[in-house]
C-alpha cells in the first residue's frame, strides 16, 4: 500500500491534509481516487490508516482511520560519513535511510573527494528529498535529520560512543558487547581510501572501536551500508 509524508500540522481531528506534491503523487502517478485506502506519516514517527476523501484545487484531504505501527531502532545511529562523490553519497543517503540510520553527519576527512562547507546549501534540500523517498519507500515514520557537515577530529573529541569502519578490527558481536547499554552511537565510515593512519590513531585515542566489515574491500556507500545494518541489527 503507498505511503505519503503528510506534515503533522497537517493532521487534525481525524483528517489529513496532502500538499501539492503529494496530492499529485495520491491522483495523477498512483491514480488514486476516493475511497482508496492509503498509508500517511508525519515524518515523526507516526503512521496512520488514511482514506482518500475530497480533491479540491488540486489538494487531496480524506479521514484518518487508525493509527499503524511504526518499527524503530532502540539505538539512535548517527552515520558519520566522509565526504565522497555525489553518485556514492546519494546512495549511501538513500540505502542507509532504509537500513534505520537515526541521524546522517557528512564528515571532511583528510581523504575527502568534495568540500561541502561551501555548498551545502544548494546540496542539502536535494539530499533531505532523497532521505524522504526512501522513508516513504520502506514504511518509516520518522525521517532521518540531516545535520550540516563537520570536521572528524570535532565529532570525536566530543566523547560520543563512537565506532570507526576499519579492516581487522572487532567483529559486530565483540563491538556490541562493548557498547552494550548505550542507546546513541555514532559510525564512522571513511572516503575512498579509508582515514589516514593519523586519523585512526587519533579515533583510537578518543575512544572509538573498530569495527571489521568483512574480508574484502568494500566501498565507502557499502561499508556504510553494511556497518549500519550489522550495529542495528545486533545491538537493536
Amino acid at each position: 500500500m503507498p505511503q505519503y509524508f503528510i506534515p503533522r500540522e497537517n493532521i487534525r481531528d481525524g483528517r489529513f491534509f496532502a500538499g501539492d506534491e503529494e496530492s499529485h503523487h495520491m491522483i495523477r502517478v498512483a491514480r488514486g481516487k476516493k475511497g482508496d485506502l492509503i498509508e500517511i506519516f508525519d515524518g515523526h514517527g507516526l503512521r496512520y490508516l488514511a482514506e482518500i476523501g475530497t480533491v479540491e484545487d488540486g489538494l487531496v484531504s480524506g479521514t484518518v482511520k487508525r493509527g499503524l505501527e511504526s518499527p524503530s531502532y532502540k539505538l539512535k545511529l548517527t552515520l558519520c560519513f566522509a565526504v565522497v562523490a555525489r553518485p556514492a553519497m546519494e546512495s549511501l543517503i538513500e540505502h542507509c535511510t532504509e537500513a534505520g540510520v537515526e541521524t546522517f553527519q557528512p564528515v571532511i576527512s583528510s581523504r575527502s573527494q568534495a568540500d561541502l562547507f561551501s555548498d551545502w546549501e544548494r546540496k542539502a534540500p536535494r539530499l533531505e528529498n532523497i532521505i524522504l523517498a526512501a522513508a516513504k519507500q520502506c514504511g518509516r515514520g520518522r525521517l532521518p535529520e540531516l545535520m550540516k557537515p563537520r570536521k572528524f577530529d570535532d565529532l570525536l573529541s566530543e566523547g560520543a560512543a563512537s565506532v570507526l569502519a576499519l579492516p581487522g578490527g572487532e567483529s559486530s558481536a565483540e563491538v556490541a558487547l562493548a557498547l552494550s547499554g548505550k542507546t546513541e552511537v555514532r559510525f564512522f565510515v571513511g572516503p575512498e581510501g579509508g582515514f589516514t593512519k593519523g586519523e585512526i590513531e587519533f579515533a583510537e585515542e578518543k575512544g572509538a572501536l573498530p569495527l571489521n566489515l568483512g574480508k574484502y574491500m568494500l566501498r565507502a556507500e557499502t561499508a556504510a551500508l553494511a556497518g549500519t545494518c550489522a550495529l542495528l541489527n545486533t545491538l537493536g
